[in-house]
């Protein structure tokens, strides 16, 4: 699976740690760490993007705390949210009488 994992730069060597703490068959780089938005680098935060199995993402939940990790979603994943987001939606039509406007009672 692909996971996409964001953190403040001043983690970088936290998050460095806890990647040498799994085997170099357990993953894949596949997007090497860059800033977000490279246009603001003081406020930016930091991405890369890794193949692994959910276990050793784990590691990484475990190991630091300020962390956000996006498993990256199927067609079929993003269309069931998708659902579920619209099925939890309410939509509310106002109408308003035609009329003089600017007319109070």
């Amino acid at each position: 699976m692909r996971y996409t994992f964001t953190f403040d730069p001043a983690d970088e060597n936290k998050f460095n740690e806890v990647l040498s703490r799994l085997e170099p068959d357990e993953y894949t780089i596949l997007e090497e760490t860059r800033l977000v938005n490279p246009e603001k680098p003081r406020e930016s935060d930091k991405q890369t993007i890794i193949e692994m199995e959910p276990e050793a993402a784990l590691t990484f939940r475990l190991g630091m705390k300020f962390l956000k990790i996006r498993r990256e979603r199927t067609e079929e994943e993003l269309a069931e949210e998708k659902r579920v987001d619209d099925m939890n939606t309410v939509r509310i039509t106002v109408q308003v009488p035609m009329g003089d406007s600017g007319t109070t009672p």
